[in-house]
């Protein structure tokens, strides 16, 4: 976080955000003791527009929708009670919320429109390129492409992760078991070698599903609702979907946050 984020936090203030992180629950890092201003996050201007209006940010992905009908729906209904939940919060006036049409924990990141860089651009793609040729690119990389793993893919929430912080609300989410786990690993290396896409934390890597993001900065306060808001929902996912089942990985594209449109299984 640096010096200036220490000062800005307090070092009390800070010790309290560590120990939420510790214990796997998702605080933003942007809390801060409130001065009565309020200061914009990255995600205004990038995925959201200051009135809290959805951005443009293309980009695509492999993704897991989560099911919302049939035998597997109960993670998905559970995060329809957050959903229903989450405008009751303090917090609430701050982030603006997925819609529910979109959860989905991602499996791969691909390319996106503000991350031109080696590494996470298609090789040998200009870097100036439209994103619709990135898209193109990427497909055609994943022509023949078979997944090699059995279905469905088996996860639930991880009660002792850390969060994904920065400036996203979700549920951190872990492989069933480690056979799960080393089956998804080789999948996502499989695909980093067939995309030629590899981020520097590849290997770091946190399952998730996105609720929210955080547009405002929040107080003390508002930090403190977003540690229980989360303790209380990762719980109750988890009680509700003891077992998370997903099925085939999904190539998709989008233009904003707001929907994953599937080009095609991976199958």
């Amino acid at each position: 976080m640096g010096e200036r984020g220490e000062t800005m936090l307090g070092r009390r203030h800070l010790m309290a955000l560590g120990a939420a992180a510790g214990a796997g629950v998702l605080v933003p890092a942007m809390a801060r003791e409130t001065d009565g201003a309020r200061r914009p996050t990255a995600e205004v201007g990038r995925k959201f527009q200051a009135d809290g209006r959805v951005g443009s940010f293309h980009g695509n992905t492999i993704v897991c929708h989560i099911p919302q009908q049939g035998e597997n729906a109960a993670c998905f209904n559970a995060l329809l009670d957050i959903y229903r939940d989450l405008p009751a919060r303090p917090f609430a006036t701050n982030i603006a919320a997925l819609p529910p049409s979109s959860y989905h924990m991602t499996l791969f990141d691909g390319a996106n429109e503000t991350a031109r860089v080696a590494g996470l651009w298609p090789p040998g793609l200009a870097l100036d390129s439209p994103i619709e040729e990135c898209h193109r690119a990427v497909g055609r990389r994943l022509e023949g492409f078979t997944l090699d793993t059995p279905l469905p893919i088996r996860m639930r929430v991880d009660m002792e992760g850390a969060g994904m912080g920065g400036n996203a609300l979700a549920i951190p989410l872990t492989p069933i078991d480690d056979a799960e786990n080393a089956r998804l690993r080789h999948l996502r290396d499989r695909l980093s070698a067939a995309t030629g896409i590899r981020s520097p934390r590849h290997d770091q890597y946190r399952f998730h599903i996105s609720l929210a993001y955080v547009l405002w900065e929040l107080s003390a306060a508002q930090a403190g609702a977003v540690r229980e808001a989360m303790r209380d929902w990762m719980a109750m996912v988890a009680a509700a979907s003891p077992v998370i089942t997903l099925g085939a990985p999904e190539f998709c594209t989008f233009k904003d946050m707001f929907a994953f449109n599937r080009i095609r299984y991976l199958t």
